[in-house]
């Protein structure tokens, strides 16, 4: 495969989750390249690249021909997965985006609750997104994380249905990620940096009350490590 569409440790870690989907869409495809990955290495049949912008899914386009795979990527501009056909896809990639922009997505695609792989790489809120997710009838499944120089990133395989764990940092601990101890410590300097502002700040009691929870919790999963 040509190495100018070779993964990032980010993305190619969803696109691991994804394996295996027979028509994959991914959420803001920009260059196009994970879609373009995993059809070259045959783990797709075929894919959707969306994205809001004309630029991104011109650049995506161009690499498709590029790649030769022109005809088993479908491009859409769209807004999340709002575009005709969306719920024939079975696995749904949104990497790259907020944890609130990734919730919106879902929020206005409920067929992604039945039989769909999702692939979620949140930037931003991933507590507000999993409670979002187990209040609208998902599960989280599995989680890893990604080292890109000094950043981790965390992705999530989320489907319909009932179980799963209730936070990243519990699948994490299931799943014996490498990364996990320094991850929690990031998490929870991040955490209590903020929980002082909020302090000193004229933030609710209720968002402090759920950061120092926060804190707490990823307290004693740092625990169960040792």
């Amino acid at each position: 495969m040509n190495t100018k569409f070779e993964l990032t440790p980010r993305l190619a870690l969803a696109a691991g989750f994804a394996a295996g989907a027979d028509t994959l869409c991914d959420v803001g495809t920009d260059h196009g390249y994970l879609p373009i990955s995993l059809l070259a290495s045959g783990k797709i049949k075929r894919a959707v690249a969306a994205d809001i912008r004309l630029g991104p899914l011109a650049s995506a386009r161009r690499h498709a021909a590029e790649a030769g795979l022109t005809g088993l990527i479908r491009f859409e501009l769209a807004d999340g997965l709002e575009f005709q056909g969306a719920e024939k896809c079975d696995a749904v990639v949104c990497a790259g985006m907020g944890g609130e922009t990734i919730a919106g997505i879902l929020g206005r695609a409920p067929w992604t609750r039945r039989g769909v792989k999702l692939v979620l790489q949140p930037q931003s809120k991933i507590d507000e997104l999993c409670r979002w997710l187990a209040s609208r009838g998902y599960a989280l499944r599995s989680a890893a994380l990604a080292a890109e120089g000094e950043r981790l990133y965390t992705v999530l395989l989320v489907s319909g249905g009932e179980g799963g764990y209730n936070y990243c940092e519990d699948a994490l601990l299931a799943a014996e990620d490498p990364l996990l101890g320094p991850w929690l410590d990031m998490r929870i300097a991040r955490l209590s940096k903020a929980l002082a502002g909020m302090e000193r700040g004229s933030d609710t009691v209720e968002e402090a009350g759920r950061a120092r929870e926060a804190v707490s919790r990823l307290l004693s999963v740092k625990e169960a490590l040792k």
